[in-house]
């Protein structure tokens, strides 16, 4: 994911996928020596997280346009006052069915895309481990994350806007106008709620990582991702050393996310790999010292 440098709403779409690719191809050429398999597997779910994205944007785009058709026709039928005196679960309800329940359905399956990618970087690592114990707690966290996205920001967005576009079409502006006003709104809020799927879909693998990990009783984490020019200092720091529970606690990202699941912070591109000690000593990993978490935290932002 892209460290946007402080940036996690404003980064034009183009930028990221650019960033995106630098990433995937930075991370791509670390897959050498005794970690190359578990480098490869991670390279996996930078990609899947990009794809889920553009998914995502996609299944956004067709929804929002759906719902806007719907919108329309129901206005010709009905006058605005009428639909504004819905209450909220109903509206809710009619923006759901008239478009952007389509991206709900596609929200859950970029979870099941992001899951499988997961437990595949987990696997290089101890293979054999199952999900059968935690199943539960997986089911629990897709409908989590689902419900962060949707009912916490796209739906409140879509609602606001369309209550606005009707109250505007109560006081006299013309229909075509408060559409076209709408439409806009929509779309201007598309960056905040990209960057929302993004850090859900990522914090839902990297939960995933972390509850089959605790499962297996795996405490050591070997923190992975590309090192380049827009890399969070946070991120930097850490970057190739493992560390242990212990220290995973003292580290902060400066934006009150947990490091575990959020890495360096919203649009981090970088993760945790729990490993074995035994994988450490073969793969003569670096533990991270005191010194190396000061630096990192000093480096958050």
């Amino acid at each position: 994911m892209l460290c946007s440098c402080g940036r996690p709403h404003t980064t034009l779409l183009a930028e990221r996928i650019d960033a995106d690719q630098k990433a995937i191809d930075d991370l791509s050429k670390q897959a050498s020596g005794p970690t190359a398999g578990l480098t490869r597997a991670k390279v996996k779910e930078l990609k899947a997280e990009v794809k889920a994205e553009a998914d995502m944007l996609k299944a956004l785009k067709r929804g929002r346009s759906e719902m806007l058709k719907t919108l329309q026709a129901a206005l010709d039928l009905a006058d605005p006052q009428t639909l504004l005196a819905l209450p909220r679960d109903r509206l809710l309800d009619f923006v759901l069915r008239g478009g952007l329940g389509l991206a709900v359905d596609d929200f859950i399956a970029q979870q099941e895309r992001i899951a499988e990618a997961a437990l595949a970087s987990i696997s290089e690592v101890a293979a054999g481990l199952t999900t059968d114990l935690v199943q539960d707690q997986i089911d629990a966290l897709a409908i989590s994350s689902a419900d962060a996205v949707f009912q916490d920001v796209i739906l409140p967005d879509t609602l606001k806007s369309v209550r606005e576009a009707l109250e505007a079409m109560v006081v006299g502006v013309p229909t075509n106008q408060a559409m076209t006003a709408l439409s806009q709104r929509l779309e201007k809020s598309e960056g905040r709620q990209l960057t929302e799927v993004r850090t859900k879909l990522s914090q839902y693998g990297r939960n995933i990582t972390a509850v089959v990990a605790e499962s297996a009783g795996l405490d050591l984490y070997l923190y992975t991702g590309p090192r380049d020019g827009i890399t969070r200092d946070f991120c930097r720091a850490l970057i190739n050393l493992v560390v242990d529970e212990k220290q995973m606690r003292a580290l902060s990202n400066g934006q009150g996310l947990p490091v575990k699941t959020s890495g360096g912070g919203y649009n981090c591109r970088h993760s945790w790999s729990p490993i074995t000690e035994g994988f450490m000593v073969a793969a003569k990993l670096k533990k991270a010292k005191a010194s190396d978490i000061a630096k990192a935290n000093a480096g958050a932002r």
